[in-house]
Order: structure tokens, then sequence, then C-alpha cells
């Protein structure tokens, strides 16, 4: 033990360089291996925080002629689905589209204004789910006019005190309910963040909104408790057997099928419309980052065996003169591998700081995943046991090939690399670069793929625009006071509304329009007069809206011109989506609304009667270029809060609204940015270890060529040669393996850059360029050190 120990501070005292660079190496790679599990766990484990997750399943209707699937339908349906079967011991229906509502608490001389979202559904939901109470009547959503709210929520609104018993106005309707005011019934422990429920209110679903007989309409998802995971064949199959589909929307051709409530996060659910009602990640994603985790730790841990055998000609001599005095190979060979796991350990310890100081500084607020350390304790753990192995196996090479020479020789400074020695050393920096170089190029492709869609021609100006959602009362009551206000402030120049965020979203309300007797989907926009004038949209042919259009009791339309081309729509012709006909006025040029992973949808901008269908609930506000934001802002509030004192107004800009709608893409793109960097960082280690090896074996031969005459360069190029051509051997491998990758990655948008030919060529560019400068700043102080020495050596 002593003798372990006597080696290990020695290697901490003479090879402080090497040390401290594999030290730092291996901590920044089991930090990265550390967030990445905490993200992958986090997607794997989504959905399962609930007690019964294993028996709750989603039910979906698949049309077997056109291989189209919806999980979104006619109110009679889940109620005739939950009573279908014995197997099934619960069921809920469940509005999907939870939007913030306006609502208060407290009377009307301190009210204090909240937005928060709400979902009806049937009381039995907190029983399919295991809604865990912290206070208050688990069964008190038999009372339609009681909610459960979060304990988040009810510190948010009612501090300390207990939230039982208190009133929750709502200052607008939510739909299926005709109550304004509900009572807090219970208080429930919020959920982890990986879980399709939110941390919302919930209230049942009013009596008056359960209709038997409404086959037509699709507002709702439905969940099921089945008694055991294996009845779900026997559920669908006497479904499908007993019931009438031609119920539904008049189509014969559905049948039932039920998702695991645990897969649902992997799998691209579809509304009606189109649209995904639900929190899905790619499992491609998921995947890659999966494989990433791992290649970084297989570098880091081939970097350091690298690196502990280049070490070999400086610590042969003492090793061996060890043998000699009479200590056994194993106790030589233990030592050094406890050396190996040590400095592993250590690299974790510092790993463990390094999560913890990113997750205090909030430096990695991309990551969905909660990087607390005690909350992800089994994967703290388990990188823990991870590095004790990377240390052991990394170190059982070096232990052994430091050992292995006769002692005899040794002494007499006559050793030597044997060619399966070298060859080894070579394919493992090989693989380095090879993994280096992919997730170069990788990297290069999903930054060109973001910096695309950022700059895409959307067809509207984003600029300058300030985005505020608001309540019904300010749309309604308080539209044309709002507007007069806001446009006296000389910075503002223009103000419109939508019944929707626009550009924000990858779906829109869609619905059938009627032309010559043929009928079509498209998006429809609920827009004021102004809104086209506002975003900056231009109108190519036809004329635009006029100010009066909402006011003379007609519908008035705008297509954009995919819509056009694709139905043959003319200006002045009429088309019908069931609420009346409307004259199509005019065109825009291509207008593109959602992100760019989806194809271009026929959209119809329209000006309706009176708004009567929907209210314009989002303000669109158009500055002047050089306004004082901030100003804007504050005036903004001012004037809202002089119409609706309560109303917590929230105020954005198309930066953040981008944001969001391309998180998944940015999150990717950061994480393997990250992984090239650490890749390339870690292969500059290991070549430098091995330089290191080669230079110190080589030494003699180096002064020999000197006194030949051989020049520094000359010595620096015979160096840089080989590990040149291994630079060139790994990309040939690598491209094909990054190109194929890259496509397959941009499979996933509808719109895509190009996969350039110079990506590849700066990939190539930056390992060479690496590798080059590695190679000649190790070989310098040698091939400059006096000849005679290196001989004499």
């Amino acid at each position: 033990m002593k003798t372990i120990l006597r080696n290990f501070l020695s290697v901490l005292r003479r090879f402080r360089m090497a040390v401290g660079l594999n030290v730092i190496g291996l901590s920044v790679a089991f930090t990265a291996f550390l967030v990445i599990m905490m993200q992958v766990s986090y997607d794997h484990s989504f959905d399962r925080c609930h007690p019964k997750a294993e028996r709750i399943f989603m039910a979906e209707l698949c049309d077997s002629m056109m291989a189209d699937c919806r999980v979104i339908y006619p109110g009679a349906f889940p109620d005739v689905l939950i009573a279908s079967s014995p197997h099934i011991e619960a069921g809920t229906m469940i509005t999907p589209y939870d939007k913030l509502n306006y609502l208060s608490t407290g009377q009307e001389s301190d009210a204090e204004g909240f937005r928060e979202k709400v979902t009806t559904c049937h009381p039995a939901i907190v029983d399919i789910f295991g809604f865990s109470f912290v206070e208050g009547d688990k069964d008190c959503l038999a009372d339609p006019e009681k909610a459960i709210i979060p304990e988040s929520m009810a510190r948010r609104m009612f501090g300390g005190e207990s939230a039982i018993g208190r009133q929750i106005h709502f200052k607008e309707g939510v739909w299926t309910k005709d109550h304004r005011d509900l009572t807090v019934g219970g208080v429930y422990r919020d959920f982890p963040e990986n879980t399709q429920l939110g941390n919302v209110i919930y209230s049942a679903i009013d009596a008056p909104y359960h209709k038997p007989t409404e086959w037509g309409g699709s507002n709702w998802l439905c969940y099921l408790l089945l008694d055991s995971p294996e009845s779900v064949r026997a559920v669908e199959d006497n479904f499908n057997r007993t019931f009438d589909f031609s119920q539904i929307w008049g189509c014969k051709n559905f049948h039932l099928r039920l998702i695991p409530f645990t897969e649902l996060h992997y799998m691209n659910m579809q509304d009606v419309w189109g649209s995904n009602p639900l929190r899905t990640q790619s499992p491609e994603t998921v995947r890659l980052l999966f494989l990433i985790a791992w290649l970084i730790l297989l570098i880091a841990a081939v970097n350091y065996m690298n690196f502990s055998t280049a070490l070999t000609p400086m610590r042969i001599r003492s090793i061996n003169t060890q043998k000699v005095l009479g200590s056994p190979a194993g106790t030589l060979r233990l030592s050094l591998l406890v050396e190996a796991a040590g400095i592993c350990l250590m690299a974790y310890l510092l790993a463990i700081l390094w999560v913890y100081l990113l997750n205090k500084g909030q430096y990695l607020s991309f990551v969905e995943a909660d990087i607390r350390l005690l909350p992800n304790l089994s994967i703290v753990l388990g990188t823990g046991a991870i590095a004790l192995l990377v240390g052991v196996l990394a170190g059982v090479y070096p232990a052994y090939y430091i050992t292995s020479f006769p002692p005899a020789l040794v002494l007499k400074g006559s050793f030597g690399l044997s060619a399966a020695g070298r060859k080894l050393r070579t394919v493992l920096i090989g693989f380095q670069y090879i993994v280096s170089i992919a997730l170069i190029v990788g990297a290069c492709i999903i930054q060109l793929q973001n910096y695309f869609m950022r700059h895409y021609a959307l067809g509207f100006d984003r600029d300058q625009i300030m985005i505020a959602e608001l309540s019904q009362d300010l749309c309604i009551k308080h539209k044309e006071a709002l507007t007069s206000q806001l446009m006296e402030y000389p910075e503002i120049e223009g103000v419109a509304f939508s019944a929707q965020k626009v550009g924000g979203e990858d779906s829109y309300s869609t619905y059938e329009f009627t032309h010559k007797e043929e009928t079509f989907p498209g998006f429809f926009l609920n827009v004021s007069p102004s809104f086209l004038d506002v975003m900056g949209i231009e109108v190519t042919d036809g004329s635009r809206f006029s100010p009066s259009d909402d006011k003379d009791g007609n519908f008035h339309f705008i297509f954009n011109e995919k819509a056009r081309r694709a139905n043959g729509l003319e200006v002045g012709e009429m088309v019908n989506m069931g609420w009346g006909p409307g004259r199509i006025t005019g065109f825009t040029g291509d207008v593109m609304l959602t992100s760019l992973r989806e194809e271009e949808q026929n959209i119809a901008f329209c000006v309706s009667p009176d708004n009567k269908f929907q209210w314009l609930s989002h303000a669109y506000i158009r500055l002047r270029a050089g306004t004082d934001v901030t100003k804007a802002v504050s005036h903004l509030r001012e004037v809202v809060a002089g119409l609706d004192a309560s109303y917590p107004l929230e105020v954005e800009f198309y930066d953040s609204l981008y944001n969001r709608l391309y998180h998944r893409e940015e999150f990717v793109k950061k994480m393997v940015t990250g992984a090239s960097l650490l890749a390339i960082l870690i292969s500059i280690v290991g070549v430098f270890g091995l330089v290191i090896f080669e230079t110190q074996y080589r030494r003699r031969e180096i002064g020999i060529r000197k006194v030949y005459g051989a020049s520094v360069a000359d010595i620096l190029l015979m160096f840089n040669r080989k590990y040149l051509s291994i630079v060139m051997v790994c990309f040939i491998l690598a491209t094909p393996v990054a190109y194929l990758s890259a496509v397959g990655w941009l499979e996933n948008f509808a719109y895509r850059t190009p996969v350039y030919w110079w990506v590849f060529a700066l990939a190539f560019g930056i390992i060479f360029l690496v590798t080059f400068l590695t190679v000649s700043f190790q070989n310098w102080r040698t091939a400059n050190a006096n000849p005679v020495d290196s001989v004499r050596e």
C-alpha cells in the first residue's frame, strides 16, 4: 500500500502538466456526460412520474383508408368509449388546448390579476394520474363549482395562507364552464416538468357541455385507466367490433387504437387539423445525444490511455528500478491501476463541481432537464462508477506495457516501441480524429440550418413589432380606446389585432373552405383590417382590407399564393367556410407563418363581421426604427393599466417568439457544438501525449539527423508528415458518415440549407491546423536541442 501511495504522489509531483491536462480533459468530458445523460433521462422518464402510468392509455382514431390518425375527437365519443368495456377502470375527457385565462383573487378593491391555464376534465382524472394532495379534498372535482390548483400556484396567489375555500374569479369565460367563480377545493403537489399534465387549474366540465349527440366537433382528448396493460387488445377489439364509427364525421373507416401513455412523448400525435396537442420529442434527437455522451466519454478514455502510455519513456527506468529492488510486477501494476483510477476520480469530483456551478449560474438554460445534483443522484453515482471503470480500463494497457520490459534492457537504456503498440496508439488517435471531424461537420450543418431558419424570408416584417395578449374586455370593450391612446405615442406607427399569435406556432385554427363546390383546408387567421399593413405583408394582386371591412356585415378574405395556385382562386370570387360566404379581396405573396419544419400551407387572412366568431386577443404594435423599446413598453403598460389596473400584461418580441419556436434546434446546436469543441480539445491532448512518446523515444534519431545536416524544418516536417497523413485517412473515413448523418438530420425540415462542400473542407482544415500546431509546438524544443546531448542520452 505504501508503494502504491508513494508512486501516486510521485506522479502528481513529477508530471504536474500531464496530470493537469488529463484531469481537466476528463473532468470536462464527465461534465458533458452528466449533463447530457440528465437530459436523456428527462426524456426517457417522461410521463413515468405517475404511479399508474403503465396502465394509462390515450385513445386514437385511425383511418385505415387514408393512413391518418387523430387524437382529438367529438365530445360524445369519450363517454361512449369509457363505458364500453369492464377492463376500463376509469376515464377522462380533457381539453387539449388549455389557454391562459385572465382571473383575479381578492375583493374588487384589492383584486390581484393573474393569467393561468385552466383544464376542464372528468373528476376521475385525480385517480387516473395519481394526484398527490397537500391540502383539501381529492374528490372535490365532483362539485363543478370547485377547482384544484398546484402548490406553486397556491403560493403565488395566496402567499403563506391556506388556499382551501378561497375564491378565484374569472374575468373571461372558460370554455365548458358556465361558472365564473370557482372555489379552491384542493391543492396538489406540482408535477415534474417531464409530463404531459401541466401544473394548471383543473375543474370539472359543466353538465351543459356533456352532449351525448355531439359527433361533429373536434375538441377532446381521452385518457383511459385499464385494469392491466394486457387488456389493450381486448378493449380495442371489442370497441372496433361493436361501435358504429360512421357517427364520427361520417367516416366509416376509423378504428380505435390505444397508445401507452409512456410512449406519447416520442410520437408525433396529431389532431384533426394536423397540429400536435402534446409535448413530444424526436427519438432521433435523444438517441443522438445519448451517442454523443458516450463518444465524448470514449474519446476521453482513449486519450487518457494514450497520454499514460506517452509517459513510458520518462517513467520506465523508475518503474523497472523498483522491480530490480524487489517490488513484484503485480504490485507495480496495481499501483499504476490505482493511479489511473485516482486521476479519473479526481476528474469526476471536479466534474461534479462544474455541474454545480453551471446550474447555480444558470449557464445551461437551454437544457430542459433539471441539472441539480440531488434530483439526479442515480446518474451522479452511476457516472462515478463509470469514472472508476474508465480509470481501471484506461490504465490496464499502460500498466502492463510499462512493466513488460526486462529490467536489464531498461537500465541499459535499450528499450523500444513494439510495432503492435504503435499501431494500437495510431488507431486510437485515428478514432478520436474521426469522431472530431464528424462532430465538427454536424455542428456546422446545425449552425447553418439554424441561421437559415432565422433569416428565411417569411413574407412579413417581424422587426420592431411588440406583441401583447389582451383580455376579452380589453379587446372588445376598450379596443378603440386602447388603439387611440397607443397611436398618440409618436414612436408607434400602427396597431393591429389577430385571434392567434402569428409566426410563433406550427399550427393555427384550420377550416375547410368551399370554392366552386370544391373544398380545401387552410389556416384561418381572423384579423383586424390594419393587420397586413402593420405586419408588412404585401398584397400582390387585388386590394388590401378596407378600414370599414369589419363593419359591413360581410366576410373578406385575402389568401396566400399557395392557396391560389393549389385551388384556382381569383380576386372577386366567393368562398364559403360554413359561417357564410365571403369575397376574395386579394392575394399575398408566399407567407411562412410556421417553423421551417413544416410545409407551406394554405392561408386565409379574414376580416369577419364585427369579429363575431373570434375575439382578437393579440395586439401587434409596430414601432418606428430607432425607437427606445423600453420606453415604448412602459407606455403600453401605462395604457393597459389605465383601462384595467389588475391585468398582468406580458409583452414580447419576435426574437423571444422564435427562440421558443426553434428551442429544440437551438438545444441540439449547442449540445453538438459543445461536443465537437470537447472532442477537439481531447484530441489535442491525445496527439500531444503521443508526440511526447515518440519524441522521447526518437531523441537519439533526431540528434543523429541534425549531426548529418537536417534542419529544424526538416525535423518538424518528418513528425508532421506522419500525423497529417493520419488526419487525411481519418477525414476520408469520416466524410461519408458525417454526410449521411447531416442529410438524415436535415430531412426533419421541409425547408433546409444545402450540405456545402466547404463544411467538410473546414472540418479537415481545423483538425489539420490543430494537429500541425500541436506537433510542431511539442517538437520545437527537441529539434532545437544540442544534438550531442541527444545522442549521449
